[in-house]
């Protein structure tokens, strides 16, 4: 290798060394959210809605996309729906962009923006559908077994 090559490669060096620490020093911030969550309570326009003991509601989160899921005891999904999502503070914003069940017609391609709390293991998610509906959810982390 020539001096010149040399000089670029310890130049570039020199670069990741100096940057590496900068980046770790970014602060980060954590989504509490990440993770599976089970249906456990449900308000719906100030309603008391009671769970039906032979299904189950679960929402999966990542990073980017949010989906929630009713199956049934055999395993079968009745309902559900799914896309992007935002969080900034205690907002949480969805836009559910695939789906299925009788009402996936009334979210899907609706923007719809909810309060969230993390306590614990329990996620507190109150807002409106874009169609007006108030829904005040507790949602109970999954871990694992």
């Amino acid at each position: 290798m020539n001096k010149s090559g040399l000089f670029h490669v310890a130049v570039s060096i020199l670069v990741l060394v100096t940057a590496v620490p900068a980046l770790a020093d970014e602060p980060k911030t954590e989504n509490k959210l990440i993770g599976t969550w089970k249906l456990v309570s449900a308000k719906y326009n100030g309603q008391e809605s009671k769970l039906p003991e032979t299904s189950t509601t679960l929402k999966h989160i990542t990073p980017t996309q949010m989906m929630w899921l009713t199956y049934d005891s055999e395993g079968k999904v009745t309902r559900g729906a799914g896309g992007s999502y935002t969080l900034k503070g205690d907002d949480f914003t969805d836009t559910p962009e695939y789906g299925v069940g009788p009402d996936f017609g009334i979210v899907k391609g609706q923007t719809h923006t909810f309060k969230c709390k993390v306590e614990g293991n329990k996620w507190y998610h109150t807002g409106k559908l874009a169609n007006g509906l108030e829904i005040e959810e507790v949602w109970e982390r999954v871990e694992k077994k």
